[in-house]
């Protein structure tokens, strides 16, 4: 009797484990599942679905492993202190969740718009509820990218950013051929790319969905959209945009205040910190990205926008060999590469080589 009931026990143990090793794989595959397919029903809404490889892994089936490398790598030759090591990790968690709480993303939608008679060239949806990736990529539009060949890298990831007028074409090996989402900022078309940006056949704009840049420029009044900010007259050349190419999907626009709010916070950090001078100058297009793709995605990886020890020329664009950089920045830029390289969980020494930052999404990050 004695053995019998052990038996018993036993095997009443082994299912009890059994269940719980299969239970939960199930549990996610049917989450998978309902992920995969709630934005198979999307894809005919945005171009980006379409064109994007969507990879529903968990977390810590992919980046996990890369994030702990990076945290197990010294910053320098030597071994990093310990407790340097925490009060940079205590950092880098506040600064995402004042971005998760002080920064929310959206874009302007037609119904917020209601009482203007333009309102149709707004989308009817926001763009954070149309769509969320597991990783992503931010490529910036240094001439830096010239010396890396991160091509099928960029393509490899769920959702590829790019920005202003920054092609693809004879470039793919540095840079990718995919373009899922592209950030624009009001001077185009006013004074930059104004005839690829008109073109039917222009191969920049055609890829992908726009999302206008906004520094308040674009604002929201009861009676409709207030544009008077905007010298550059872009919800002018978004109608504009419209009637032209009424069969392209629809450009996005960032929420008013977004801009301002990423300007606030970064002035804060520096002024709190003591790593950077406090500046007047609005962030850059690129700061904007980053900071829209840390709430659409997992995991950001940024190319060249914290620049690598690679390139020693004054060139700016990868795309431009005359185009040199200017002694007198108009944006922020040191500031906001101090910002994304304490955001970063990539050690200093790898960036300057490679040049690319690994930044985890605000959807990772819990907050009190």
């Amino acid at each position: 009797m004695g053995k019998r009931m052990l038996l018993l026990i036993v095997a009443g143990l082994c299912v009890c484990a059994m269940v719980y090793i299969i239970l939960p794989k199930t549990l996610m595959t049917r989450s998978v599942f309902k992920a995969y397919k709630a934005m198979d029903d999307r894809k005919s809404q945005l171009p980006m679905l379409q064109n994007a490889t969507h990879q529903y892994i968990p977390v810590h089936a992919m980046d996990a492993e890369l994030v702990g490398a990076f945290r197990n790598t010294p910053t320098n030759h030597t071994e990093i202190n310990p407790r340097e090591a925490e009060k940079l990790s205590k950092l880098r968690q506040e600064m995402l969740c004042r971005l998760k709480k002080k920064v929310p993303f959206s874009t302007i939608t037609r119904k917020q718009a209601a009482k203007d008679k333009n309102n149709g060239v707004l989308p009817e949806e926001s763009l954070e509820k149309l769509v969320h990736f597991n990783s992503c990529a931010v490529v910036s539009s240094s001439h830096a990218l010239r010396l890396h060949t991160y091509g099928r890298e960029i393509d490899s990831h769920d959702a590829v950013l790019r920005f202003n007028c920054a092609p693809t074409h004879t470039f793919e090996q540095f840079v990718g051929k995919r373009t899922d989402i592209r950030l624009i900022n009001t001077l185009i078309p006013h004074r930059k790319c104004g005839d690829e940006f008109w073109s039917e056949n222009s191969t920049i704009f055609t890829h992908g969905s726009l999302v206008i840049r906004n520094m308040d420029g674009i604002n929201l009044e009861p009676r409709g959209v207030d544009a008077k900010k905007d010298p550059h007259h872009a919800f002018d050349n978004l109608i504009k945009y419209r009637k032209t190419f009424p069969n392209r999907s629809l450009p996005f626009i960032q929420r008013p205040r977004f801009g301002q709010d990423i300007k606030t916070e970064m002035a804060r950090f520096c002024a709190s910190t003591g790593m950077c001078e406090k500046t007047k100058m609005s962030p850059s297009t690129g700061l904007f990205g980053v900071v829209m793709m840390m709430h659409l995605c997992d995991w950001v990886h940024v190319y060249e926008f914290v620049p690598s020890n690679r390139d020693n020329t004054t060139l700016i664009y990868y795309f431009a060999e005359t185009a040199v950089r200017s002694p007198h920045d108009l944006h922020s830029y040191n500031q906001e590469r101090t910002y994304v390289k304490t955001l970063s969980l990539t050690p200093y020494e790898v960036i300057n080589d490679t040049g690319v930052v690994l930044i985890q999404g605000l959807s990772q990050t819990r907050c009190g």
